[in-house]
């Protein structure tokens, strides 16, 4: 029996890649430059099917007409069961086609994604701390797990330092920045936080290594790899826990809340949350004068999501491996 996994980002390509190695599945995506250079460079056999909207109007459209040509693909391929991280269109043709759904949102704070998709999930496995905010929403049967999504793909990734040669000055401290996902429809960062970080980073070139990470163009870039030797992050979403499970010293998240899956650590200060880019240099001039030491890598320390579901799976729908 084949599993359906749809991906919507970058991210969800690196969790799921390993899913869909380890289970028969079919893999459906929208056209989105960030997922698909993922995915490519992942060498993952997809299909592409819809857009992604760049404002509320586009968003909707899109969703709408993406629900169609999604619909279409299903009955067509008739897969058995759903895995996703938040995918409206998907959730809505599963529930009503009446197949069980397999939801990794790690993200309450996406309302409108929520609202859509929590209330339809067979099953929502989740990171430590979100499981409460998922219920408001609907949710009927959580599993948390002490864990972040990128345990999956850290603990697995081929680390290759030959893809970072050009990018790193071993002679300096390396920062990296992220820009904020300002397309996306949660709360988030404008550009110009960015900008201004960007600029005033700069100033720092003597004793930093700055290593720019723009969205929407593209680019890949291997992270993982990357990240083993970063002395600084400063970002918002999932490379901030990223940083975290690679052992990165000093991670700034500068999203105007704290995700409830980083709650926890930064009560432990292992997470700096800096809403303003005074405070963010602040803390950057701090590290130049006081370098932390690498903190140990957290992949072999959490729960790693893809054994939960493979104990689930084994437990509860053993049916769906014939």
């Amino acid at each position: 029996m084949k599993f359906w996994i749809d991906i919507l980002t970058a991210k969800q390509a690196r969790f799921f890649k390993y899913f869909s190695e380890k289970y028969q599945s079919l893999i459906t995506t929208r056209e989105y430059s960030e997922s698909l250079t993922a995915l490519n460079n992942l060498k993952m056999k997809y299909e592409m099917i819809g857009k992604h909207g760049k404002n509320v109007t586009e968003k909707l459209i899109f969703s709408v007409e993406r629900s169609y040509e999604l619909l279409k693909w299903f009955l067509k391929n008739n897969p058995k069961a759903l895995i996703h991280h938040g995918s409206v269109e998907a959730s809505r043709i599963s529930f009503q086609a009446g197949i069980p759904i397999f939801d990794f949102n790690d993200s309450p704070e996406s309302i409108f994604a929520t609202r859509l998709t929590a209330p339809l999930a067979t099953v929502m496995i989740v990171p430590k701390g979100c499981g409460e905010e998922f219920k408001k929403f609907g949710a009927q049967k959580i599993i948390e797990y002490d864990g972040l999504t990128p345990i999956t793909w850290l603990k697995r990734h081929e680390y290759n330092y030959e893809n970072i040669k050009n990018l790193i000055d071993e002679n300096k401290i390396t920062v990296v920045i992220r820009e904020p996902a300002y397309l996306a429809s949660h709360i988030e960062r404008d550009k110009d936080t960015f900008n201004t970080l960007v600029k005033e980073l700069k100033k720092f070139g003597k004793e930093i290594n700055l290593i720019i990470l723009e969205r929407y163009v593209g680019k890949f870039v291997d992270l993982p790899t990357l990240l083993t030797k970063t002395d600084i992050v400063i970002a918002t979403g999932s490379i901030i826990g990223e940083a975290l499970v690679s052992g990165v010293p000093l991670i700034i998240d500068y999203l105007p809340i704290v995700q409830k899956m980083y709650e926890r650590f930064v009560k432990e200060n292992m997470i700096v949350h800096a809403v303003t880019y005074e405070e963010i240099i602040k803390h950057v001039k701090e590290f130049i004068r006081n370098p932390l030491k690498r903190r140990e890598p957290l992949y072999n320390k959490m729960e790693d999501p893809l054994e939960i579901f493979d104990k689930i799976i084994k437990e509860n729908f053993s049916y769906l491996l014939g």
